[in-house]
C-alpha cells in the first residue's frame, strides 16, 4: 500500500489517504505529552468528555498535551507521558481501549477493580462452521484437523438445513448421514477433539424450523437462523425468533440481527424482546465473528450481559482459513464489556452442555 494523496500537513501533523482508501493522521508531540495524546486520540469522544468533567471537579484540566492543575490563569503540568499517568492523575485505572465509550466503564471503576475482558486464549470451542456438504470449501475431516491444530477442544459442524437450497442445504437423510460420519471421526480422534453433531437450522418465513423434531432431537447443538424474509415487518421477524428460542432443541440464535456490513442492514427486530426470551429459555446468542457480520454488535452484547444471557462467539467458518476469524469476534465481545464468564464457549463442553435450555 502506498500514499495516494496528502490531505494536509503542518509542523506537527499530517494527514494522508492511502491507495486502499484508508486515511492516516500523524501527530508529533513532546515526549511528556505522548501518553496524553495517545489517550486523547484513542477516544472515544464521550469517554473524553467524561474525563474532562471529572478533571474539572478536581481543579484539573486534561487534553492531548497532558493533565494540568489550574491555579487562576496558570496551568501546572502534572502528568502525560503515559496513559497510566493520565488516568492515575484522576484516580482511575487504565481502561481497555475497547470499552472507552462512557457506557459502563466508569461505573465499573467505582465498584472495584476492572474485570478482565475475554481474550482469544479463553475460547475453547467454535460452534458454527460449514463443510463441503453445503457451502464450505473444506471437508469435515479437514475442519476438525484445523480446529485441533488451533488448540480448540470442541467444534460443532453446522451445515445449512434444506431450506437454503442454493447451497445444497441438508435434508434429514443427508444430515443423519453426516452425523454418522461425525461419530466415526470422533472415534478416530480419541478425545483429542470433540466434534459435535450440529446443524444451522433455518427459521422459516411462516415460523417454525426447517427440520422435524425427531431429527433435531438427535443433535448435540442446533443454531437457528434467518436467511429468508428479511423484509418482513418487525412483529413478524420478532415472532419468528421468539418461537425459535422457545423450541426445546434450539441451542442458540445465529447472527441474530441479520446484518451484512456494507451490504445489508439488520432486519427490523425487537432485540430487547429477543434477548429477554433468550434469558427466559436459557438459550445463547451468537456473536458471529465474520467481519462482514460481527452480529451481535457491541451494544447488544452489553445488553445480553445485563440480562445474564451467554454469548457464544463463533467464526461461521466456511474454510480452514476462516477459523482465524475468531479474533474479530473476541474484539467485538470486548467492546461489549464481555468477560470470560459472559461467553459460553470459554467453558469445557461438559460444563456448557447442561446450561443449554436452563431456564431462569
Amino acid at each position: 500500500a502506498g500514499v495516494a494523496e496528502t490531505l494536509g500537513r503542518g509542523d506537527t501533523k499530517m494527514s494522508v489517504r492511502m491507495d486502499t482508501g484508508l486515511q492516516i493522521d500523524l501527530r508529533v508531540v513532546p515526549r511528556e505529552s505522548f501518553g496524553a495524546a495517545w489517550q486523547y486520540f484513542t477516544g472515544s469522544k464521550d469517554h473524553n468528555v467524561e474525563l474532562r468533567r471529572r478533571a474539572k471537579q478536581r481543579g484539573l484540566k486534561i487534553n492531548e498535551y497532558g493533565v494540568f492543575r489550574v491555579e487562576g490563569a496558570t496551568e501546572h503540568y502534572l502528568a502525560g507521558q503515559s496513559e497510566e499517568e493520565v488516568y492515575g492523575a484522576l484516580d482511575l485505572p487504565v481502561f481497555p481501549p475497547e470499552i472507552r465509550e462512557a457506557r459502563f466503564e466508569f461505573r465499573w471503576a467505582e465498584n472495584g477493580p476492572l474485570p478482565r475482558l475475554v481474550e482469544e486464549a479463553d475460547i475453547l470451542g467454535d460452534l458454527h462452521m460449514h463443510t463441503t456438504a453445503t457451502d464450505g470449501t473444506a471437508s469435515l475431516e479437514a475442519m476438525a484437523q484445523a480446529a485441533r491444530t488451533r488448540g480448540l477442544k470442541y467444534i460443532a459442524i453446522t451445515d445449512h438445513s434444506q431450506r437454503v437450497a442454493m447451497v445444497r442445504g441438508l435434508t434429514p437423510d443427508r444430515l443423519l448421514q453426516q452425523w454418522a460420519c461425525i461419530d466415526r471421526l470422533n472415534a478416530e480422534l480419541a478425545g483429542s477433539l470433540t466434534v459435535l453433531k450440529g446443524v444451522e437450522c433455518d427459521i422459516l418465513e411462516r415460523g417454525g424450523l426447517d427440520l422435524p423434531d425427531d431429527v433435531l432431537a438427535q443433535a448435540d447443538w442446533v443454531v437457528a437462523s434467518i436467511h429468508f424474509g428479511h423484509r418482513q415487518p418487525r412483529d413478524r421477524i420478532t415472532a419468528r425468533l421468539l418461537e425459535a428460542l422457545a423450541h426445546p432443541y434450539v441451542s442458540a440464535i445465529a447472527h441474530p440481527t441479520g446484518r451484512a456490513i456494507n451490504y445489508r442492514d439488520s432486519y427490523d427486530v425487537d432485540m430487547e424482546a429477543v434477548l429477554r426470551a433468550a434469558s427466559v429459555h436459557g438459550k445463547f446468542m451468537e456473536l458471529n465473528a465474520n467481519p462482514s457480520r460481527l452480529d451481535l454488535d457491541d451494544v447488544h452484547c452489553a445488553a445480553a450481559k445485563e440480562l445474564g444471557v451467554l454469548v457464544v462467539i463463533n467464526t461461521d467458518a466456511h474454510s480452514v482459513r476462516d477459523l482465524a476469524l475468531m479474533r474479530h469476534g473476541v474484539q467485538q465481545a470486548r467492546r461489549g464489556g464481555l468477560t470470560h464468564a459472559d461467553v459460553a464457549n470459554t467453558r469445557e463442553w461438559d460444563e456448557l452442555k447442561p446450561r443449554i435450555g436452563r431456564r431462569r
